[in-house]
């Protein structure tokens, strides 16, 4: 009797001590599940989500955008600058008449030179004069003329009537270089001579251009205008605004 009652406590021990085992593993098991399953969310929830991240996504997975060539030239291209080109006003003339600046102008149309002409008169620079002041009288006028022969001087000549009256002339020159050279020629021998333009007032016709070109015209085109019409030539003239 004692063996069965010892059989069955051992019995009921092992019993005990295999559910034991049992619920503490079960308990693991459920603590390792709630560990790595992810938390629960609302339906709500997970729509929005998905809604705030489809554009980033997108974008991600979208390929670079590849700018074309011409409109990048475009953005690296330095803006273009305007250049001006500096234009110098010219005049030629006179003619004598119209048929003759007509055909002059239809000379220069052939260059593509655009020119106006128009019928005036104009006071033009015919040469440049070194001359001594007017003197008070004639005799004193004298009294230089023998100063100007012992120096050498042949070239000489007394005004004798006009506004320089009893001037003393000592050249006409065509060109300002030239009437400066001998200027500085005569204030060597102790004159002290005066350099002034000379005028002239001319009526005729005149063609008026303009040109960036230095010459504006080729020499062979104005020298045949010089020989074709008499006393015709070429002047630089200020530009009209």
């Amino acid at each position: 009797m004692r063996i069965v009652i010892g059989l069955l406590l051992a019995v009921n021990a092992l019993l005990f001590y295999w559910i034991t085992q049992q619920s503490s593993q079960q308990d693991a098991m459920v603590a390792e599940i709630s560990t790595n399953m992810p938390p629960l969310e609302l339906l709500s929830e997970t729509v929005l989500q998905k809604t705030e991240i489809a554009p980033s996504v997108a974008m991600l997975n979208s390929p670079p955008t590849i700018q074309n060539n011409t409109e990048q030239e475009k953005i690296e291209k330095p803006p273009t600058r305007a250049v001006f080109l500096e234009l110098s006003c010219y005049s030629i003339g006179p003619f004598l008449n119209e048929k003759a600046v007509k055909s002059a102008s239809s000379r220069l149309t052939e260059l593509d030179v655009a020119s106006e002409y128009k019928s005036e008169v104009r006071r033009e620079v015919n040469g440049f004069w070194v001359f001594i002041p007017p003197l008070p009288s004639r005799s004193e006028a004298r009294k230089v003329i023998e100063i100007l022969k012992e120096r050498g001087i042949k070239d000489f000549l007394i005004i004798s009537n006009g506004k320089r009256r009893n001037a003393i002339s000592l050249g006409f020159f065509g060109t300002h270089d030239g009437a400066e050279q001998h200027q500085t020629r005569m204030k060597a021998l102790g004159l002290n001579p005066i350099l002034e333009q000379s005028f002239r007032e001319v009526s005729g016709f005149w063609l008026d251009f303009s040109s960036p070109n230095s010459p504006p015209l080729p020499e062979s085109v104005v020298e045949a205008f010089r020989t074709q019409y008499d006393e015709v030539s070429m002047k630089k003239r200020p530009c009209l605004k």
